[in-house]
């Protein structure tokens, strides 16, 4: 049987805790709860952002040169660009907040590297290149062959002819639920902080956000991938 998500939220966390709290019974109460709520807003941005948007990516690289167009090429493109770019946050959080949950502190330095910021000091001018070189690489190895990856790019300036195909793979493309998961992605890549800023200054409203966070993903979890 194959690990699913499930299996690690409900077999492995909860284990892993009543492991930790036999370990040590007395744990910080303000690091437990920075724990969960980064391992929620962690959760949260891996199922509601990354796994649609490379299934949206994936889509539109497997769907063959011939059903592309240029707004197909660019809403695969970013959804490849910005799937990368929740996938390390994403990584920093649960990482960060599994940490947190069991009383160990993973460094500053180390959720720097794991969110980039290491490198890009928080700069989006420094962000962009490396999310650019990343996602140039990771369509390159998706591809079928490196034709295939430079047509899938060339169509994002030059216009290939209309076909059938294209006509069938925009309506697939454009459909609503990628269309609301793309503007909700670039929304908070452009407006929200990074997890550990969030949540430097401890709120209730703040942990309610994460807990909302969690369940809806939960939610999505359950209704589009219910345990076998």
């Amino acid at each position: 049987m194959f690990l699913t998500t499930h299996h690690l939220l409900f077999v492995l966390l909860p284990l892993a805790l009543a492991a930790r709290m036999a370990l040590k019974p007395r744990p910080s109460t303000l690091d437990v709860a920075q724990g969960v709520m980064r391992f929620c807003l962690g959760f949260g941005k891996w199922v509601l952002l990354v796994d649609p948007l490379w299934h949206l990516s994936s889509m539109v690289m497997h769907g063959g040169t011939d059903s592309l167009s240029t707004g197909v090429a660019w809403m695969g493109f970013l959804a490849r660009l910005l799937s990368l770019h929740f996938a390390f946050t994403s990584a920093g959080d649960l990482i960060a907040g599994f940490g947190g949950m069991l009383g160990f502190k993973v460094e500053d330095k180390a959720q720097s590297i794991l969110d980039l910021r290491r490198f890009t000091h928080g700069k989006l001018s420094r962000l962009l290149p490396l999310l650019l070189l990343f996602t140039f690489l990771s369509l390159s190895v998706d591809a079928a062959s490196l034709g295939d990856a430079w047509l899938h790019l060339r169509a994002l300036f030059t216009p290939p002819a209309k076909t059938i195909a294209t006509v069938f793979q925009e309506s697939r493309v454009w459909s609503d639920y990628h269309t609301i998961t793309m503007v909700a992605a670039l929304a908070c890549f452009l407006g929200l902080p990074y997890s550990r800023d969030f949540l430097r200054t401890p709120a209730f409203w703040k942990g309610a956000i994460c807990l909302s966070v969690f369940f809806l993903a939960m939610a999505l979890l359950w209704t589009h991938s219910p345990p076998a």
